[in-house]
């Protein structure tokens, strides 16, 4: 019979000392170890479409007496965190396409948007905060949570461990990322079926990488999300995974359509989609930081003078790269010129020279056409003999 149990804990202690030590238990340990495994990997029995109006308490109840599973609750550790009532508290994930996923999967998926996640223990599951799934990382500071995420996206190298990229469906690699780093993702399935993909979930990567090493959290997302057009946008500490065709609506960005030939009918965002959070730092600084972010060549022309050492602030979360540049750039009196891949940004008046130049060159250009285009002039008649 399953059951449900609510552990309020001191000190977060657990197990005490010594517990995985004793031989004698191993063996009972072992054999409910391998039940609660072959029972997470059952096929989910919950309607997913209804879960958004469901406490913590009263999906895992449902799933306990379903997969007769039983869950603890450190709700000390919750409470250390600042969240309390723990067990009222409904997921930011509202819906789930349960069909075909896994108890495993499902709390995983789930889990996250309550600031949830879990680990196994010998016979039961026991559910924890995201922050604290990992012993080794520490508690987070008090902070702008927004700030916190876009700070691991851009700054934490990925690590797969052994996991083979282009046979790791997206949601188990999701799963994966979310345990690891303390992310929270939403994948906002009605999108990609109004997209054609009725079942992104499954979705595998189509990448080749020789190598991972290096390559920041941001930068992997970016890279397999776009081998099956998509991006991701950032809501509220949530990473909302979309397609490009969504995010340039919510973005207000146009879509590369240059650009569909050569991704295999693919759609691509025109410009990339910039979140990042600033607080009183050179402008120089900033621009170099997002660059090299988001894979961008960024020029502070000479011209900028002294201008570039100025002090920028800005929170902006899903912004066009060439509106962000530009936003900066005005905080310090200065402008972006766009030529071709590259932004340039410098003085007012270097900026008026080559809007002047520019303006010049295609007057240039459609007078070279107009001529080209012109009737050619009667020839007069030859003389008489």
């Amino acid at each position: 019979m399953s059951r449900l149990v609510w552990l309020v804990i001191a000190c977060g202690l657990v197990l005490a000392p010594g517990f995985a030590n004793d031989t004698k238990t191993l063996p009972k340990q072992n054999r409910a170890a391998d039940l609660l495994t072959a029972r997470l990997k059952q096929k989910v029995k919950i309607d997913g479409s209804k879960i958004g109006a469901k406490t913590l308490t009263e999906v895992l109840g449902e799933i306990g007496k379903s997969h007769d599973i039983s869950f603890v609750l450190l709700e000390n550790e919750f409470k250390s965190q600042q969240v309390v009532n723990i067990k009222d508290k409904v997921s930011a994930v509202k819906q789930l396409d349960t069909d075909g996923l896994t108890v495993a999967e499902f709390l995983g998926a789930w889990l996250p948007g309550l600031g949830a996640t879990y680990q196994l223990r010998p016979d039961y599951v026991e559910v924890i905060p995201l922050r604290t799934a990992r012993a080794d990382v520490a508690p987070a500071k008090k902070g702008d949570p927004v700030e916190q995420l876009l700070a691991t996206l851009a700054n934490t190298e990925v690590d797969l461990e052994n996991k083979n990229l282009n046979e790791t469906p997206l949601f188990e690699l999701l799963g994966f990322l979310s345990k690891k780093y303390s992310l929270v993702f939403a994948v906002n399935e009605s999108a990609f079926k109004a997209e054609g993909f009725p079942n992104v979930r499954e979705e595998r990567p189509t990448v080749t990488t020789t190598a991972l090493r290096g390559q920041s959290l941001h930068q992997h997302l970016s890279m397999v999300l776009e081998s099956f057009g998509a991006t991701y946008l950032v809501k509220n500490g949530v990473i909302e995974i979309v397609p490009v065709q969504h995010a340039a609506v919510v973005a207000k960005s146009p879509l590369d359509t240059s650009a569909i030939s050569d991704t295999g009918g693919r759609p691509r965002l025109k410009e990339p989609l910039v979140s990042m959070v600033v607080k009183e730092k050179t402008l120089n600084d900033t621009v170099a930081r997002l660059a090299e972010t988001y894979d961008l060549t960024v020029i502070v022309s000479p011209q900028a003078g002294d201008a570039k050492l100025g002090l920028v602030s800005a929170r902006m979360l899903n912004t066009p790269a060439d509106r962000a540049i530009e936003l900066l750039a005005v905080q310090c009196d200065l402008r972006v010129v766009r030529k071709g891949g590259v932004y340039l940004i410098t003085s007012k008046e270097q900026a008026s020279e080559l809007f002047n130049e520019k303006l010049e060159r295609e007057r240039q250009k459609i007078e070279l056409e107009r001529l080209r285009e012109a009737p050619a002039a009667p020839q007069p008649p030859a003389p008489k003999m």
